[in-house]
């Protein structure tokens, strides 16, 4: 894989970029660093990129010739994010080996997980990251210990520096943490603890303006609301043509900007004014981007893993909305449709099952029934915040909890089969024989 490069995505050369830029000069910048001040669209690779994957790319693979330590890592890290959810779950239904069967065929259904953890790209380590401060936030509802929602606002500061979808989230524990130390009549250090995502939030945007001049998380904001969520309403409501013209438009006003604030405002206000003017097309384009999210079959990412040339027109989704899946389905080689249609099977299974095991969760033990809410409140957040953009490596980070949602819809004992088990498994009482 590394010969072949195929872990090189359209992101990678960013992260890799962006790890050698702090480790040569001090700079966090997506792009060659000149030494010299970049100007006008330049401006925004110095916040293309959020500072956490870059860390881990110079850490551990620096250089090209260093990737396989890197590689390595994250495939250990895969390996352990899916054998945890295994492992939670054989402990409590005791899976038959048919089952097991099922359950291997079934992970190897998710090619994402594999091909993302063989790629310079951060969606498996913020899986673990996710999957730590769900765990943290799960056992702190149980106990109540200070500690583990310590843990679980260290997680998220750790996902929100390296994936901007997460640093929205900062404003939920910041509110929870004022709320709980009112209701519970607790330590204040609960709202403290609460407030620092929010605070390195707030910390972060701040150094972003300092060395780009405009207070703002990340740039890859107002790039996916031009280039994907106006233009993709526009390429609906007008064709492509129109969407080309009125983005190369959008991007010569914005040159002629005295900043890059004032560039970055007018991106903001050019692409919201597109937005307001066709609410129900967005609408409709944002709910099949969420839909997209748990089902796509993921052509991206397979077609290239294996080098596959892009098909006319776009990816899938984007000729969904232009009217031509048949024509592009019919551009693709048959082993590659095969695949995707087993894929987009096993999706569509997975989901069913997720929603019967959420449903099951909800008649277990009050721990159960409070984390099912937590990683059902993280799915959907993902899914929401991602919108139109919704694809398979999207769903990457939080696909062990939709994993454990199937499983238990799978198997997962009932009342009854569960007090059986513990009178089976319980010690003898004194007098017993």
């Amino acid at each position: 894989m590394l010969r072949a490069e195929s872990w090189s995505f359209p992101d990678s050369g960013r992260y890799l970029q962006a790890a050698e830029n702090i480790r040569l000069h001090g700079e966090l910048y997506a792009r060659p660093w000149t030494g010299a001040q970049p100007q006008g669209q330049a401006v925004q690779e110095f916040t293309i990129r959020t500072l956490g994957y870059p860390l881990v790319v110079m850490g551990l693979g620096r250089g090209s010739s260093r990737l396989w330590t890197l590689l390595v890592f994250q495939n250990l890290l895969s390996m352990l994010n899916i054998g945890l959810v295994l492992t939670w779950w054989a402990r409590r239904a005791q899976p038959t080996t048919r089952q097991w069967l099922v359950v291997l065929v079934g992970i190897t259904t998710f090619p994402a997980q594999f091909i993302y953890a063989n790629a310079v790209m951060s969606e498996v380590l913020l899986q673990t990251v996710v999957l730590t401060m769900t765990w943290a936030v799960v056992a702190f509802i149980r106990r109540r210990q200070l500690r583990y929602f310590a843990v679980g606002m260290g997680a998220l500061v750790v996902a929100l520096l390296i994936k901007p979808v997460f640093y929205p989230l900062a404003v939920v524990p910041a509110v929870l943490g004022m709320v709980l130390v009112w209701r519970w009549r607790t330590a204040q250090s609960l709202a403290i603890l609460g407030l620092m995502p929010l605070v390195v939030v707030g910390m972060y945007m701040g150094w972003n303006k300092q060395r780009t001049g405009y207070a703002h998380f990340s740039s890859i904001a107002e790039i996916n609301l031009l280039h994907y969520n106006a233009a993709g309403v526009l390429r609906q409501v007008a064709g492509p043509a129109a969407e080309e013209i009125w983005v190369a438009g959008v991007l010569n006003d914005a040159s002629v900007q005295p900043n890059f604030a004032a560039r970055q405002q007018l991106i903001q206000r050019r692409a919201g004014a597109v937005l307001w003017a066709h609410p129900l097309v967005y609408a409709r384009q944002h709910a099949q981007g969420m839909v997209t999210l748990f089902l796509d079959p993921g052509r991206f990412d397979i077609s290239h893993l294996a080098g596959l040339a892009e098909p006319g027109g776009g990816g899938l989704l984007a000729q969904v909305r232009a009217g031509g899946l048949l024509r592009a389905l019919s551009h693709l080689p048959v082993g590659l449709l095969t695949v995707l249609a087993l894929v987009l099977l096993a999706n569509g299974i997975r989901l069913v099952l997720a929603a019967r095991g959420f449903w099951r969760l909800g008649t277990s033990g009050q721990k159960l029934r409070n984390g099912r809410w937590i990683a059902l409140g993280l799915l959907v957040y993902v899914a929401l915040l991602t919108g139109p953009l919704g694809a398979a490596r999207f769903l990457v980070p939080v696909w062990p909890l939709l994993l454990a949602f199937a499983l238990v819809g799978l198997k997962w004992p009932d009342e009854a089969e569960a007090v059986s088990a513990v009178n089976q498994t319980a010690p003898m009482r004194e007098g017993q024989c």
